[in-house]
C-alpha cells in the first residue's frame, strides 16, 4: 500500500492488514514504511525527513519518488508478488504500474487524494498541467481508480472509479479537562491563523500548533505567549495526547472557491480530531463539510471572527454533546469503511477474512 501523508494511513493499513499483509509507505514530508498483518504492526522503520528533496522531486515531476517507490516496494515485499497495490499520487502510480507490467503485482488502484487547480505564476500553472496529465494517465492504465471526494473527476477517466471513505481511528480518551485548542496542518495564509491567534488571546486558551512551514514561521509573533508549537509530528500517540487535551480542532479556509486545492478533497485532518473525540469548527469548502453540522460533531461557519469565535465557544460550553456525536459518527462511518473495502478487495480476488465477523479494532463492533 502506497500513500501520502495525513490520511490516517496507519488506521487503513490495520483494518486491511485483517485481508491478508501490508507493507505501508509514507512518503510526503517525512519517509516511513511500516509492515503490518492480522491487526498487529511487525516492522515500524526510521522516519525520515524529505522536506529539502520535495523541490527537486517536484522539478523533475515526482521521478524520485516514483524511483524511491519502486525500489522500497522491492525490498518490503521480500520479492513476492504483491496482490494489490494502493497508490496515490501519479508517480507513486506510475512506479506500481511499472510493478505491474514487470510481473511483480497483480493489480493496481489509483488513489487520487488531492487535484490542484492550474493557478499562479506560469510555472506552476504549466507544472500542474503536467502532472495532471500524468494523473489522467496513470488513471485510465490502473485496474481501478479510487478518489477521495467527487470533486475529483480525474477518476472519470476510468470506468471502475469510486469515491473511497477514510477509516477513523479510535484512541484512547484520558477523560482530562478540555481546555485547549488545536490546529494541524501545513500553515498558509488561507488557514485564516492569524485569526485563531487573535480569539485564543482573546478567551485565554492554549493554542497548540502541529506543523510548520515558512509562513508559519512569519507569523509567530502574532500567537498568544502560551502557544505550543510542535512542529512537524507523525507519531500518532503523541498527537492524540495533545489533542486529549482540547476542546475544539481548527480547519477553517479562507476560500471556499473551485480555486482553492481544499475545494477538491478530504478534510482530512480532522481525522486525528475524530479519533481524539474532538470536535472542529470547519469551513464549507470540502464536499464533506456540510456533514459536520448535520452529524453533530462540529460546527461549519463563514471565515469570519466572529462565526468562528461564536462556534467555539458553543463548543466549549458543550463539549459533552459533541464528544458523543462523534462516537456514534464513528462507529457508522467506520462499519461503512470496512464494507467498502469488502466489496472491493473481493472484486479483485481478495477473499472476506474470518475476522470480519468478530468486533473490528477501529469500531468495537461486528461488521456489517
Amino acid at each position: 500500500m502506497l500513500q501520502g501523508m495525513g490520511i490516517n494511513e496507519r488506521g487503513w493499513a490495520k483494518l486491511v492488514s485483517d485481508f491478508g499483509r501490508v507493507v505501508l509507505i509514507q512518503q510526503g514530508f517525512v519517509l516511513h514504511v511500516e509492515v503490518w498483518q492480522h491487526g498487529r504492526r511487525l516492522f515500524d522503520g526510521p522516519e525520515t525527513t524529505m522536506s529539502r528533496w520535495r523541490l527537486l522531486d517536484e522539478i523533475f515531476l515526482g521521478l524520485l519518488s516514483a524511483f524511491q517507490t519502486f525500489l522500497l516496494t522491492l525490498r518490503h515485499t521480500r520479492g513476492q508478488r504483491v496482490d494489490v497495490i494502493l497508490a496515490s499520487n501519479y508517480h507513486n502510480t506510475l512506479a506500481a504500474l511499472l510493478l505491474r507490467f514487470t510481473g511483480k503485482s497483480r493489480k493496481v488502484i489509483a488513489f487520487l487524494t488531492d487535484y490542484l487547480p492550474p493557478r499562479g505564476s506560469w510555472m506552476v500553472r504549466l507544472h500542474r498541467r503536467l502532472t495532471g496529465v500524468l494523473m489522467e494517465i496513470a488513471a485510465r492504465l490502473s485496474d481501478e481508480v479510487w478518489v477521495l471526494s467527487p470533486r475529483i473527476t480525474t477518476g472519470n477517466r476510468n470506468p471502475r472509479h469510486f469515491v473511497v471513505p477514510i477509516c477513523i481511528s479510535e484512541g484512547p480518551d484520558s477523560g482530562q479537562s478540555r481546555e485547549e485548542v488545536a490546529y494541524i496542518g501545513f500553515p498558509s495564509h488561507d488557514h485564516a491563523l492569524d485569526l485563531l491567534f487573535e480569539i485564543c488571546r482573546k478567551q485565554d486558551w492554549r493554542l497548540n500548533i502541529i506543523g510548520s512551514s515558512p509562513y508559519l514561521d512569519s507569523i509567530k509573533h502574532l500567537a498568544p505567549p502560551t502557544t505550543m508549537f510542535h512542529g512537524l509530528l507523525n507519531n500518532e500517540d503523541a498527537i492524540l495526547r495533545i489533542l486529549n487535551r482540547c476542546f475544539c480542532g481548527y480547519a477553517v479556509y479562507r476560500d471556499l472557491t473551485p480555486n482553492s486545492y481544499s475545494y477538491y478533497g478530504f478534510p482530512s485532518k480532522t481525522l486525528y480530531n475524530f479519533a481524539s473525540h474532538t470536535p472542529v469548527v470547519i469551513t464549507n469548502v470540502a464536499a464533506f463539510n456540510h456533514r459536520f453540522e448535520s452529524e453533530g460533531v462540529g460546527r461549519v461557519v463563514n471565515p469570519t471572527l466572529a462565526e468562528i469565535e461564536a462556534a467555539m465557544l458553543d463548543m466549549r460550553n458543550n463539549y459533552p454533546r459533541y464528544a458523543a456525536a462523534i462516537r456514534r459518527f464513528r462507529g457508522d462511518w467506520n462499519a461503512h469503511v470496512l464494507e467498502f473495502h469488502r466489496a472491493r478487495f473481493a472484486a479483485h480476488g481478495i477473499a472476506t477474512p474470518a475476522s470480519a465477523d468478530r468486533p473490528t479494532a477501529l469500531t468495537g463492533k461486528t461488521g456489517p
